[in-house]
């Protein structure tokens, strides 16, 4: 694609890992007043660092951070979206910057995903897949997605997402997903390359799958979440070759009491660089995180830290984490809430276990996704939005 677009998760992969090498938490905060409260921010760089915010009352305000710590909003757009709904950011060397926006056919609790320069792709409010373009609809697919289905690409142009949802009664009527589907979108047409049904009371959890390779065969496998009941909640990746799923397997089930498991990234985590999965864990005592690694017929779980604010049970926004070098030092940490949502906290691996490396304060609960940018000189800001009407803004020193 010519253009480049940009995501509350940070890749079309869907795995919240960033790239570049920051210098935190040696960084200076800078605030910028925004005209309500943030739900949704989206980073890129230019000559400055800028953000897409999205306000609870659906306007859009555009915001620039210079890199001596100036800051100034360039736009504000009122009812940009119907409702809070995430948004894209688009950077075309043609067109400049712009934002999909979207028509009241598209589901409100998603946003389309671009396929190529001239086509996209998205779940509308019926549960179709549709293949959209400028001039109206190019195809559709039924397939029952949920509403809050997050489409994920891997490199290959391959797009995963959940489908055949259901109301589950006992979570509190949300629906669930009973099928994974791997597609694309190629000559105006969309084409299924694979489908997985669960059986019996199993559902996918979340709002999608995401990519990463967790075997070192360099292909993207999918990494997903499956629930038997709220007590029973276990990994589960399924390998993936050139056509289609050639394995899967699974984590041990979820402990005693919690509630909901979720992978949100895969990488080099551990000292020794190998690759491992982050979930974030919850139950009713607070939010925990953890990382399993692939052994061959398993995923084991490696390592847990707890005491993290975790997002509230059926929330839309699962993007308050983050994942890469943001100390510099050439491996990735993992950034999460700490327990008074008011503060982002860094964890680091080591041989055996898991630690707090650093702490940074927002000055207010944080209610927006984190909304890291690689800057020009492969350096790293970080912004999120609170409560009290501000993006705050942490710029190298």
């Amino acid at each position: 694609m010519l253009d480049r677009y940009f995501y509350t998760y940070h890749h079309p992969a869907g795995n919240h890992l960033v790239r570049g090498s920051g210098s935190f938490p040696v960084v200076k905060a800078v605030d910028i007043p925004l005209r309500g409260r943030p739900v949704w921010a989206v980073g890129y760089a230019m000559d400055t660092a800028v953000w897409h915010v999205v306000l609870e009352n659906g306007d859009l305000q555009v915001v620039e951070a210079a890199p001596d710590g100036t800051a100034q909003t360039l736009a504000h757009q009122l009812a940009w979206f119907m409702g809070a709904q995430p948004p894209v950011v688009g950077v075309s060397m043609i067109e400049g910057t712009y934002v999909l926006r979207y028509d009241d056919s598209v589901s409100p609790r998603t946003h389309p995903l671009p396929v190529n320069d001239y086509e996209v792709l998205y779940i509308n409010r019926a549960g179709d897949l549709v293949l959209g373009r400028e001039e109206g609809v190019a195809a559709s697919l039924p397939v029952m997605a949920p509403p809050y289905a997050r489409l994920a690409m891997n490199s290959r142009g391959q797009v995963a997402l959940y489908a055949n949802a259901a109301v589950r009664a006992r979570s509190g009527n949300a629906m669930a997903a009973k099928a994974l589907l791997v597609v694309e979108a190629r000559e105006g047409q969309i084409r299924i390359l694979t489908r997985t049904d669960l059986t019996g009371e199993d559902t996918y959890t979340g709002i999608g799958p995401f990519w990463a390779d967790i075997d070192g065969d360099g292909r993207e496998d999918l990494v997903t979440s499956v629930s038997r009941d709220p007590l029973e909640e276990r990994l589960r990746v399924h390998l993936w070759d050139d056509d289609g799923i050639r394995q899967e397997v699974d984590s041990q089930p979820s402990g005693q009491g919690e509630i909901s498991r979720r992978p949100f990234s895969a990488g080099p985590f551990h000292c020794s660089g190998q690759i491992e999965i982050a979930a974030m864990s919850m139950s009713r005592a607070g939010g925990a995180i953890e990382f399993f690694r692939y052994t061959g017929d398993a995923l084991e779980h490696s390592a847990d830290l707890q005491g993290f604010g975790a997002n509230e049970v059926f929330s839309r926004n699962l993007d308050q984490t983050a994942a890469g070098d943001f100390n510099g030092d050439g491996r990735p940490e993992i950034l999460a809430l700490d327990a008074s949502g008011r503060g982002v906290v860094a964890i680091e691996r080591g041989a055996m276990d898991a630690a707090f490396a650093w702490r940074l304060d927002a000055g207010d609960v944080i209610t927006s996704n984190f909304a890291p940018v690689e800057l020009l000189d492969g350096g790293m800001a970080l912004a999120a939005g609170t409560a009290d009407g501000r993006l705050r803004v942490w710029l190298p020193r």
